[in-house]
């Protein structure tokens, strides 16, 4: 491994030197490997171990580098949603668990194993078998000394001598066999601790992989849910999210319980139960004994008679707390120092996971929101009509398009100020978005001008839905800051219908406009359908009846189609 390495750090120098007289020679290389064997000869075990493992680290960290600086691999670059700085890390711990696995093996183990099967030989009887010795440390120690051991039983067996000596010899022995089974003993403990580890860092990896792929919160939940109940052997657990409305904990995610709906249907107040306490100290709790802690509610359920023990841990991001995560198992003092110390750091990778979905969820939602009136934007409107226009294609359905304008609003604006103006536009905005349906959309189109996208509505019906709104909007008294005075403002409108008047999305709009803009020429405060010069007469008749079924309708205060 020595001469690996060094052949390695050779060529890293013939690469990047800048110049010849730098390089490293054959002779070099010979001198460095020789060393290195000898250096490994007479290093102790636990020194062998601790070196092939950095020698790995080292070997691996610069491939990692050399492949950066070669420009095979970009920095900026990510797989799957994974970056390389958090691939190239998850490769440096495996490659350090797998090096400390296999320098334990051929350095320990394996010298071990021959020296254990030397030693069955001379429980048999042959005392003529010697132990190899290949090193200096102390397998190398034990071996000659158990060479030296069997070359006087050897002596003692061909001269039958019996003596202090052989006894002490052979007590020798036997304290050497049992030093032997301590030793394995050790290394079969290391083992069990190194595939704990390498567990553990798959865990956090995974729940990491969570953290950088899901956005939606749903999603999250259940991908979290599979993740722990494939890795960790607890029988319960359940991951509650503070709810700043309700200002309660509500449980979002739930494994392994009898009655699901029930917990499902449970919340904690700040400070109520252990969950309670934990969110509210942001400090975990663990309960050895359930059936001994009277904080312990079991979610509010019966309580088990039989005892288990229970660990709450807050999920904190950025010293808030945003939730707890709570884990059960049955017995007492279930969980050990480094189950709550691992558990810890999945708590933290999911209040990470939490968060980043909360911010993505919040960011989403600003990006499609009008700020000023708190009703959807332009943005969000032209997502909702690609997606309507095609629906309606699809299925041979009608699509309607009011597009609305404040009349005289900049008047209304160097009269009562700006302020009073955008209070305006806010309250015709929630007045628009809260006398249509659900599937209809109502955004800020901008300036003062609105738009409302009607699925499955035909011209008659959008013309009593512009009707219904102008006279809404009419008759509505805009207060001003102070409420001290009411102010009257009045709207005009301007419909378009797929597949009456338009066979193309863009002319959706920009018919709409045109009967907007004769809205406002003829008046204001009205309706204006676009028509052809066929239709207009008709038109004319048509609208005239709607105004009238709008007016009948002044008063009613449900949806108006």
């Amino acid at each position: 491994m020595i001469e690996i390495t060094g052949l390695f750090v050779l060529k890293m120098k013939q690469h990047f030197s800048v110049s010849d007289d730098n390089h490293y020679g054959l002779r070099d290389y010979s001198r460095m490997g020789k060393l290195g064997r000898s250096f490994m000869r007479h290093i102790s075990v636990p020194v062998k171990v601790i070196s092939f493992t950095a020698i790995v680290y080292l070997c691996v960290w610069s491939l990692e580098i050399l492949l950066l600086k070669l420009g095979v691999v970009d920095a900026g670059v990510s797989f799957l949603g994974i970056s390389i700085e958090h691939i190239f890390f998850a490769v440096e711990i495996l490659s350090v668990a797998l090096a400390a696995s296999v320098g334990m093996h051929l350095f320990l183990e394996r010298p071990m194993e021959r020296l254990t099967a030397v030693m069955k030989k001379a429980k048999e009887g042959d005392f003529l078998v010697r132990a190899p010795v290949t090193s200096e440390d102390e397998i190398g120690d034990l071996a000659r000394a158990f060479n030296q051991m069997l070359s006087k039983m050897t002596d003692l067996s061909a001269n039958k001598i019996q003596s202090d000596q052989d006894v002490a010899m052979i007590q020798e022995q036997l304290r050497l066999q049992s030093r032997l089974e301590e030793k394995s003993a050790i290394i079969e403990r290391t083992n069990r601790t190194l595939e704990h580890l390498v567990k553990d860092l798959s865990l956090i990896y995974e729940i990491g992989q969570e953290v950088n792929s899901i956005v939606d919160i749903d999603d999250l939940y259940a991908n979290i849910t599979e993740t722990l109940k494939r890795y960790l052997r607890i029988s319960e657990f359940a991951i509650l999210v503070f709810d700043e409305k309700r200002e309660e904990l509500l449980i979002k995610v739930a494994h392994g319980f009898a009655d699901m709906e029930s917990v499902f249907k449970t919340s904690f107040r700040l400070g109520e139960g252990v969950t309670g306490l934990v969110a509210e100290t942001g400090k975990k709790i663990y309960i050895k004994d359930t059936t001994r802690e009277t904080r312990f509610l079991n979610y509010k359920c019966e309580k088990p008679s039989e005892p288990s023990s229970f660990l709450s841990i807050p999920l904190m991001y950025k010293e808030e707390v945003m939730g707890v995560i709570n884990f059960a198992r049955g017995g007492t003092s279930s969980f050990s120092y480094q189950d709550v110390k691992m558990l810890s750091l999945v708590a933290n990778q999911v209040a990470l996971a939490i968060a980043n979905s909360k911010l993505y969820t919040k960011t989403r939602e600003l990006s499609v929101r009008d700020e000023l009136t708190g009703i959807n934007n332009r943005r969000y409107f032209q997502q909702m009509l690609n997606m309507e226009w095609k629906r309606a294609i699809r299925f041979k359905r009608d699509l309607s398009l009011i597009m609305i304008d404040v009349d005289h609003f900049k008047s209304y604006n160097d009269t009562f100020g700006h302020l009073e103006g955008d209070r305006a536009l806010k309250q015709i905005g929630q007045t628009l978005r809260k006398h249509l349906r659900e599937v209809d959309t109502v955004a800020r189109f901008g300036g003062e001008e609105f738009v409302l996208l009607l699925p499955d509505t035909d011209k008659r019906g959008a013309i009593a839905v512009a009707e219904k709104v102008r006279l809404l909007v009419e008759g509505h008294s805009f207060l001003s800051a102070e409420n001290r005075e009411t102010r009257q403002m009045t709207i005009s409108a301007g419909i378009s219908t797929y597949p009456d008047d338009v066979d193309d999305i863009d002319d959706l709009i920009d018919h709409a406009d045109i009967a907007l803009y004769r809205a406002k020429e003829n008046g204001r405060n009205r309706i204006e359908c676009y028509e052809s010069k066929k239709e207009e007469d008709a038109g004319d008749v048509v609208l005239e009846a709607a105004k009238k079924d709008g007016i009948r309708e002044k008063k009613s205060a449900g949806v108006v189609h």
